[in-house]
């Protein structure tokens, strides 16, 4: 089993940065390993799908590559004031990756995003702005950021969401996930298999509702699955076993000796 944390530089950032990447033990000659680019959530780290969860048994018994970007607090996005996290991790680290690690596919079939809490929000929001380079979705306690009430009342919170989104209306902004997704319906982009899951206890389930009723009344353009477990909140727990569901759902069954 290969985990490897690089320490790379980014034109987009600016400054050097983190990433984990994780190989199975046998890899083929020629072969294109499917890809799951896995986020952290917003007070977490790239490092946190390692200590967390048996990813790398996951891996190597399902046979991909894992990719762990690291991006502080930035939600997945250009930031407002500050870097840009999204050209990062949907335009340029990809191709690293894929320059890297020759056996990584850059196929968009075999490109898969997954997230929990920030990072929830954050792959659906590469997946959905960049549908041609990610084929499935895996959101854990994801709601739409453009749901979130906002106040512009100088409080840390509202400084934190300027910061991060601006002061506007983030239902008419790149910004908004129902936004995004309506814009590719518009343009008829490719349809992208969208797992979105969280559990019942969660404080922000009601946002993550909002967002399962919004796919459910548009699925003839995605394949939505919605799913929730009602005695578990937003932990841990809850995140891995949501992830071996979404490994099933996107077709990575364990591999039988």
């Amino acid at each position: 089993m290969a985990v490897m944390n690089i320490n790379l530089f980014s034109m987009m950032l600016r400054h050097s940065t983190d990433v984990t990447v994780v190989i199975p033990d046998e890899t083929k000659d020629n072969e294109e390993l499917v890809c799951v680019w896995l986020y952290h959530g917003g007070s977490g780290d790239h490092t946190e799908w390692l200590y967390h969860t048996p990813l790398v048994d996951e891996v190597n018994s399902r046979h991909f590559a894992a990719v762990l970007p690291n991006v502080n607090e930035s939600c997945f996005v250009d930031m407002n004031i500050g870097n840009c996290y999204e050209g990062y991790v949907a335009r340029e680290l990809p191709s690293v990756i894929w320059q890297m690690f020759r056996c990584i596919s850059s196929k968009r079939e075999k490109n898969y995003v997954s997230g929990y809490s920030n990072g929830g929000y954050g792959c659906l929001h590469t997946a959905l702005k960049y549908p041609e380079k990610f084929s499935k979705v895996g959101a854990f306690s994801a709601g739409d950021k453009a749901d979130a009430v906002f106040l512009n009342d100088g409080s840390e919170k509202s400084v934190n969401r300027i910061r991060l989104f601006g002061d506007g209306d983030l239902h008419k902004n790149d910004y908004g996930l129902t936004y995004l997704a309506d814009r590719l319906i518009e343009k008829n982009g490719p349809k992208i298999e969208i797992y979105h899951a969280c559990g019942g206890k969660d404080p922000w389930l009601d946002m993550n509702h909002i967002v399962r009723d919004y796919f459910l009344d548009h699925n003839k353009y995605f394949d939505y699955t919605y799913d929730e477990i009602d005695s578990l909140g937003h932990e841990w727990k809850f995140w891995e076993i949501e992830l071996k569901k979404f490994l099933d759902f996107a077709g990575l069954k364990e591999i039988q000796d």
